[in-house]
């Protein structure tokens, strides 16, 4: 074990609530830590988003120590605690028992698990940077990091590597395979050697690995500041040719992904639908595909949405030149859809140099009636004017809406109206 200069505790509540738990479980006897995640952020003098914490205690200790205990994975020894912090707002821990893995067969868990102690908890962990304890107590160890597995010094040297045997970790659940490239890219971290060869030689065991786990991968690593730097991984150790082969079968897809993942990121944050946008660009259907429907689980509201700005990438043919409105109807109706801006922000990291980035200045200063005309005619009016109603009504509100939006006025929009309905009757 490496004994480490102390790090510093984060003021938040949730770190306190965290030490808090530490302790109750200390109090009660039984040895426990930070772990994971948060003890390398705090290493690294970042606000950890959560807080774990290993214990020798069962979960049924736990549960007699704290009035609200979740149990989420009781068999794995895997419970949450919840505890208001100081202000009474409520917060989430979750505490593991010290355990060692059996059997991994299905590539996701353990067969089974046996309790034991810390060094043992940490050997069958991922890598050697989540691979931290630290002691957080007012005792002379205060935030002292406990480190069986060189963490401290990958941490130092900006390395990402296996604990242990790499191919072991990997094939013990694939879904690590995406794990090393986040990491690698958030900490803008070198892949250690051996981890790297691993990587690549079980990418295609990804295809294992549930669509809803890759799903909440993707969404990390592409929404994040430093997806060009995932995306870029990704492609090297061979992860995404394994998931998506026809993607990867496009000319130039993925440079071309990592370029407007880069572009994007000057224009704001990005939501995983435009990620996956981005993700599609230029390969028509690929959202819809058997491929994408296999290995990403998409909520209905990220998957409308995408398919919503991939549409509208591929049909913004009625933008012509950019000048402040009123515009032509139709340029009016494409800027005013809901997924228009984001379509703008693809179109700009897929043309740098083109109209789109004039188009999004002039609707961010658009005047609301250039999109959506006030008072607009209704079939209500068309029927007090003596017109039966039915679909030829659809063609006729058309027709006075393309009025109104060119900056005509209602008579004239009454007047379209009328001409669009007198045709059709004769037409009929």
């Amino acid at each position: 074990m490496e004994a480490t200069p102390h790090v510093e505790l984060h003021p938040s509540q949730a770190c306190m609530v965290a030490v808090r738990v530490v302790k109750r479980l200390r109090d009660a006897g039984h040895s426990a830590y930070l772990v994971g995640g948060c003890v390398r952020d705090l290493v690294l003098g970042l606000d950890p988003k959560d807080y774990d914490v290993a214990t020798a205690a069962r979960p049924r200790q736990v549960r007699k120590l704290f009035a609200q205990v979740i149990e989420v994975g009781i068999a794995f020894g895997v419970v949450r605690v919840r505890l208001a912090d100081d202000l009474g707002a409520m917060h989430e821990v979750e505490v593991a028992t010290f355990r060692a893995d059996g059997e991994y067969l299905d590539g996701r868990r353990p067969e089974s698990v046996r309790f034991t102690d810390a060094k043992q908890d940490v050997l069958r962990r991922d890598f050697t940077i989540n691979g931290l304890l630290l002691d957080p107590l007012d005792t002379a160890h205060r935030g002292q990091v406990v480190d069986w597995v060189g963490g401290m010094d990958d941490l130092r040297a900006g390395q990402l590597r296996a604990i242990g045997d790499a191919t072991q970790r990997f094939g013990e659940d694939a879904l690590r395979l995406l794990r090393a490239p986040r990491f690698a890219a958030r900490f803008a971290m070198g892949i250690e050697e051996s981890t790297r060869q691993a990587i690549v030689a079980l990418a295609p065991t990804l295809r294992r690995v549930a669509a809803e786990r890759i799903t909440t991968e993707m969404g990390l690593m592409l929404t994040a500041k430093s997806a060009p730097l995932a995306v870029e991984l990704l492609t090297n150790l061979g992860l995404f040719e394994a998931l998506w082969p026809t993607l990867h079968a496009a000319p130039r897809h993925w440079q071309g992904v990592a370029e407007r993942a880069e572009r994007l990121l000057t224009t704001g944050p990005v939501e995983f639908a435009l990620a996956l946008a981005n993700l599609a660009y230029g390969v028509e259907g690929w959202l819809e595909s058997t491929e994408c429907e296999n290995t990403l689980r998409l909520s209905k509201a990220d998957r409308q949405l995408a398919l919503a700005i991939h549409a509208a990438v591929q049909w913004s043919e009625p933008l012509g030149t950019p000048r402040a409105g009123p515009w032509q109807a139709a340029e009016a109706r494409w800027l005013r859809r809901k997924e228009a801006d984001r379509a703008l922000r693809l179109c700009m990291a897929a043309e740098p140099n083109g109209i789109h980035t004039q188009w999004r200045a002039q609707l961010a200063d658009a005047n609301p009636e250039w999109l959506w005309p006030s008072e607009p005619l209704t079939g209500d009016e068309l029927q007090r004017r003596g017109h039966r109603p039915g679909p030829h009504f659809k063609g006729a509100l058309a027709a006075a809406e393309a009025v109104r939006l060119e900056g005509g006025g209602q008579a004239q929009a009454l007047q379209a109206a009328e001409r669009a309905l007198a045709g059709q009757t004769e037409g009929g």
